[in-house]
């Protein structure tokens, strides 16, 4: 029989994992929206707004998420959380412009492998600070060896991009644009997490993001059109499919306000980064098969070993599956 430890940390990986498989469907769908709406910010933009205002109907539609935006007013009146929490918004409209920049210059899987690195490097700092809302976590010699091993997977995973860097240029500052994004993240899950504690509602948490990010868009945007950088605003009507990418993109914050106290970031990083992967790969084996090497297999094939190695226990379990401490 199935112990209630094991259970209790199974299934939250299993929902991160599947989480995680869907949000190279994300990526892809702000890629190609970029081009045909006018830029990365456009692209970002419709996500954002797509997200929010499913957010606000959830929002009158839920009961808890009537009494979260009633706890709204004296959460940041008492400084329950820290107000600099609203930057969280910013960084999920930068991971997003992310998307829609580096995914079309290196590949679905590359881009993966960027930012699972960069995550799970920040994920330790966070357990070790005791950031996130599960409180500090011990860093163990297997987690650092199993980080070890995700820096050399990600390593083997982008050594082609200078062959790909050649034919294009943007491609060393995609991956850039991507590991910034992934050390980010780990950051905007555990500031989701404590405002959704704080709030007693992972909907307020997160539509409270979303309408950061949208703000943050919103003015980015002026300053781009101002600058001449992208025009304000959509060059053309979204097509249908570009709507979606909003959905998945609340389907990923909720996952991080959710699991986040429970999990720790490290370990809701690992579940998430395993079904980022494996899914980054199968649709760029699908959609753009020239655009993966051998090494990017191997490479990924080796971070998903350091997912393994840095959940694992010295009593031979994985964490998951090990017994607490009574």
């Amino acid at each position: 029989m199935a112990r209630p430890e094991s259970q209790a940390h199974a299934v939250p990986l299993a929902l991160a994992a599947s989480a995680g498989m869907l949000m190279p469907l994300q990526a892809l769908i702000t890629s190609e929206g970029a081009g045909y709406l006018g830029g990365y910010l456009s692209a970002a933009l419709l996500s954002a707004l797509t997200s929010l205002a499913c957010l606000l109907v959830a929002s009158v539609a839920i009961p808890g998420a009537r009494a979260g935006w009633r706890k709204f007013g004296s959460v940041w009146r008492d400084r329950t959380i820290p107000r600099w929490f609203l930057l969280a918004g910013l960084v999920g409209s930068y991971y997003m412009v992310a998307q829609a920049m580096s995914v079309g210059s290196i590949g679905l899987a590359l881009f993966a492998v960027a930012v699972v690195g960069a995550r799970t490097l920040s994920s330790i700092v966070i357990d070790m600070i005791g950031f996130s809302p599960a409180g500090k976590q011990p860093v163990t010699r297997i987690r650092l060896l199993g980080a070890g091993l995700l820096v050399i997977g990600a390593v083997i995973a982008a050594w082609g991009t200078g062959a790909q860097a050649a034919e294009s240029p943007q491609a060393l500052i995609a991956l850039a644009v991507a590991a910034g994004a992934g050390l980010l993240v780990s950051f905007q899950q555990s500031m989701n997490g404590r405002a959704g504690k704080a709030y007693g509602s992972t909907t307020t948490a997160t539509a409270v993001n979303y309408l950061a990010a949208a703000a943050g868009l919103l003015v980015a945007m002026a300053l781009a059109a101002v600058l001449r950088i992208e025009s304000f605003g959509f060059s053309h009507a979204p097509l249908w499919w570009m709507y979606f990418a909003g959905p998945l993109g609340i389907l990923f914050v909720v996952t991080g306000v959710t699991l986040v106290p429970r999990l720790g970031a490290l370990l809701l990083g690992m579940g998430l980064v395993t079904g980022q992967l494996v899914g980054s790969l199968v649709m760029d084996l699908v959609i753009s098969p020239e655009l993966v090497g051998a090494n990017e297999i191997v490479g990924t094939l080796v971070t998903l070993l350091a997912v393994l190695v840095a959940s694992w226990q010295p009593n031979g379990r994985p964490r998951w599956k090990a017994r607490k401490s009574s």
